[in-house]
């Protein structure tokens, strides 16, 4: 259907982008840092609440049924509290991140002046072409960091282990981690972003994907319509094995594929 009503979609993609242009949205110097800091709050909300409203219903989907991650936080009122806290970040931890870049970046704008800004909408196919290779570059930039991390101990305990400390995951574990490798992961990203010179609006779409795939990785749930169970088997690990790796440690240490965990033996079920 998709690929039937290709041009509707590279109408609609070329229209949608030059909307946020006319409003001013996109030609911000902050808009990919709040695309992809509000992308993470409102995809952590979406599984919250499932975790809450389905609980029941949804418990065969879960990786570990007996989890109750609205009991683990204290109540729904914990659960769904926009201040967040000390470990799980919530909206004022969100706000604290952004307002520093948006002061800067209101003080020197560069944006318009980069090249990557005056590239036009990519066409559909283009767009999940482009998509497949940053999130594939992205993904294998990080790997090594996250390698090392786990590899020495005492890195691994200054930087990585906060990421570590629940024994179950839920999707707000996925922004429960230091300054340091929280950093690590936005550096791997601007870097993929930038060698690969994509336009503007890839950029954009590209920090919503991964935004979303981060979160499902971390969500505690193996539904049969996630990507990883769509995809060729083995092509993308999927929560499921992102579960194992904080489980165990000691293998699965891409975000989303399994390339190099199969190159060096680091695969675990």
């Amino acid at each position: 259907v998709l690929t039937l009503n290709r041009k509707f979609i590279d109408r609609k993609i070329a229209a949608t982008w030059q909307l946020l242009l006319e409003n001013g949205w996109a030609q911000l110097d902050s808009f990919e840092p709040i695309v992809a800091s509000m992308s993470f709050y409102v995809f952590i909300g979406s599984w919250k609440m499932l975790d809450f409203f389905g609980a029941y219903y949804l418990k065969r989907f879960k990786l570990y049924p007996e989890f109750d991650p609205v009991q683990e936080e204290g109540g729904a009122f914990q659960f769904f509290s926009p201040l967040g806290t000390k470990d799980r970040p919530g909206f004022l931890a969100l706000f604290a991140y952004l307002l520093p870049l948006i002061v800067f970046d209101l003080l020197f704008p560069r944006r318009s002046s980069r090249s990557y800004f005056h590239l036009p909408p990519p066409t559909f196919l283009g767009l999940l072409c482009q998509l497949a290779l940053s999130l594939f570059v992205y993904d294998g930039l990080f790997y090594f960091a996250h390698l090392a991390m786990h590899r020495d101990p005492s890195i691994y305990q200054k930087i990585h282990y906060k990421h570590h400390k629940a024994t179950r995951l839920c999707s707000v574990e996925v922004v429960r981690h230091s300054f340091t490798d929280g950093s690590l992961q936005v550096l791997a990203n601007i870097v993929t972003l930038n060698v690969l010179g994509l336009s503007a609006c890839t950029r954009a779409v590209h920090n919503i994907v991964v935004t979303y795939l981060l979160t499902e990785t971390h969500s505690g749930y193996d539904m049969p319509w996630m990507l990883h169970n769509i995809l060729p088997r083995g092509v993308l690990g999927g929560s499921p094995a992102h579960e194992a790796h904080h489980r165990y440690g000691s293998g699965n240490f891409h975000q989303f594929f399994t390339y190099f965990d199969k190159l060096f033996g680091f695969e675990i079920s």
